[in-house]
């Protein structure tokens, strides 16, 4: 039987561990950072973009002038704000690591963001005078707060505090704390070395390649239903994790399906009777990502509609705009819906849940299987419509899926909140318990 206590109980505990608290705490602290960007995100892929959603209605190629020019200034914001997530979160992380420990140290962001840069700056394979980015978005969240963590913790054990706000103390003193510090600095950057160097082979053997190749040789084997479960669910783990960009689809099969779909219908004018209904591509994007990986634009109403949380309500304001376009990362910020176990349940199950109505729905021929493309951006609650060449019945049966989307995550929005103020009430006791 469920005990409510019980699972209450522990979820606090989980959160008062110190990765949990200092991970939580670096994703609002990046939260500016990443409505930002999500904005700047949304602009330049979706409205200045000649085959983006936004772009592609307005006609924005026909009328305004320069969008070029816009478009690539919206693409820098974008690559400095979500693009640069990675290092961001492991600065942020280390410095609230000193912080928690009592050792607060503002060297350890600079050693943090020094070590993470430098495991990770390799060049692109085939060109080596350009950087591979992959590693500073957003998908690799999770490394750069564990580099922070880890090199925090150093500057705990072998480091001295420094803030360097008393700007009384002479600057001889600083530069004697400093000093002090050297040794956890040189430890720290000569193993980003060693890391960056094994690293490079790892790369340079190609071992990456093999991995990647093993991987789309595994799905061109298997592209079937299962499949569709299995890739819903690992995306939606990996993002609860941390790794805050999806995977996607890229195997050649798909490729293949896709065009003979596609084929079909345009030659039969009609998507009934294609050779392939239920294609990954076609079945995922369609009702597993409203808003986002993990249906976060139900999970953005469901704050609105039951939060009592001003904060809350307030994240999710700002996060309903790039969310409707599929952009999930301010609410996944705002909300600490990484690595939170409240949001685990519905955030993986829901998105499945989805698929199997929607592929049953197809099924039984209640609406055709979606099969023509849709532009970049074009929001989840739209996807199946467009796809299916405007079949009001597929529109229908999208929005009743939101509907129970957002009634489903709505108890899971109350339980954060029943976590939240249990952790309050224990951090009171504490403080009271100290006071006597």
């Amino acid at each position: 039987m469920f005990n409510q206590e019980r699972w209450i109980n522990w979820m606090v505990r989980f959160r008062q561990r110190s990765f949990i608290q200092i991970l939580h705490r670096t994703l609002i602290a990046l939260f500016p950072l990443i409505l930002v960007g999500s904005f700047s995100w949304l602009l330049y892929e979706n409205l200045l973009s000649t085959n983006g959603f936004l772009g592609s209605v307005l006609h924005v190629a026909d009328w305004l002038p320069f969008r070029q020019f816009w478009r690539a200034f919206f693409m820098d914001m974008t690559r400095v704000t979500v693009g640069w997530t990675a290092p961001f979160a492991c600065l942020v992380s280390a410095v609230l690591t000193t912080k928690y420990y009592h050792k607060e140290n503002p060297i350890a962001g600079v050693a943090a963001i020094v070590c993470y840069t430098l495991i990770f700056v390799h060049g692109v394979q085939g060109n080596s005078d350009i950087i591979e980015m992959k590693y500073y978005s957003a998908a690799w969240l999770i490394i750069g707060v564990l580099v922070g963590y880890v090199v925090g913790r150093m500057f705990v054990r072998l480091g001295r505090s420094a803030t360097f706000m008393d700007f009384a103390e002479p600057n001889s003193a600083i530069i004697k704390t400093v000093l002090k510090n050297l040794k956890p600095f040189i430890i720290l950057v000569g193993s980003a070395f060693v890391l960056h160097f094994l690293f490079a082979l790892y790369r340079q053997f190609g071992l990456d390649g093999i991995v990647s190749q093993w991987i789309g040789s595994t799905l061109d084997r298997n592209s079937n239903y299962f499949l569709n479960i299995t890739l819903s669910v690992v995306n939606t783990i990996l993002v609860w994790l941390g790794f805050a960009e999806p995977l996607s689809a890229t195997s050649q099969v798909y490729s293949n399906e896709m065009a003979a779909n596609l084929g079909y219908a345009l030659t039969h004018k009609t998507a009934w009777g294609i050779p392939y209904p239920f294609t990954p591509s076609s079945l995922y994007t369609g009702f597993a990502v409203f808003g986002g990986v993990g249906l976060t634009l139900a999970l953005i109403i469901a704050v609105l509609w039951s939060s009592r949380s001003h904060y809350y309500r307030q994240v999710s304001r700002w996060s309903m705009a790039p969310g409707f376009f599929n952009i999930g990362l301010p609410i996944l910020f705002g909300a600490q819906v990484f690595c939170n176990p409240v949001y685990l349940l519905p955030f993986v199950v829901l998105p499945v849940v989805n698929i199997i109505l929607g592929s049953c729905l197809i099924f039984i021929h209640a609406f055709p299987p979606l099969v023509y493309p849709v532009p970049n951006g074009t929001p989840g609650i739209l996807t199946p419509f467009i796809a299916t060449g405007g079949n009001w019945i597929a529109f229908i049966f999208t929005m009743v899926l939101l509907v129970i989307d957002v009634i489903l995550y709505i108890p899971f929005v109350k339980l954060v909140e029943k976590v939240e103020a249990r952790a309050r009430e224990d951090l009171k006791g504490d403080s009271t318990n100290e006071n006597h």
